[in-house]
């Protein structure tokens, strides 16, 4: 009989928790704003309408209310993202939290190309 006692095996490293991960696309996905932008307007840029709109000043009409508040709808999100407790009872409020700001970025994209390139959001002629 081995009266010998082992000491416990070490646990084995866990991954990283889930609002651990959440954080990290959230810290990435707000980071990479910046490039995105400047890759859309390069691309806008590059097209007839968008060199247009630099010459000769014909841009799209994007309501001007609407990409400050994009932005602020993105940076309140990207803070909540990355502020939130780690607590089970938050979860719910991170996940949504980087989707809104996933969401709020894709809409100021899409309005920054809208303008470079003469277009309305929706459609619309104003």
């Amino acid at each position: 009989m081995n009266d010998e006692q082992t000491a416990p095996a070490a646990p084995p490293a866990s991954a990283p928790s889930d609002a651990r991960r959440l954080r990290i696309r959230a810290l990435w996905t707000g980071l990479g704003l910046i490039p995105a932008t400047f890759l859309v307007v390069v691309l806008a840029l590059a097209s007839e309408s968008g060199t247009r709109c630099v010459m000769q000043g014909t841009c799209g009409d994007v309501p001007s209310w609407l990409t400050p508040l994009s932005l602020a709808v993105a940076a309140a999100a990207w803070i909540t993202a990355l502020c939130a407790p780690a607590g089970a009872p938050f979860a719910p409020v991170r996940k949504a939290a980087f989707w809104t700001m996933a969401g709020a970025e894709a809409t100021f994209l899409t309005l920054v190309l809208a303008h470079f390139t003469g277009g309305s959001p929706a459609g619309q002629v104003y």
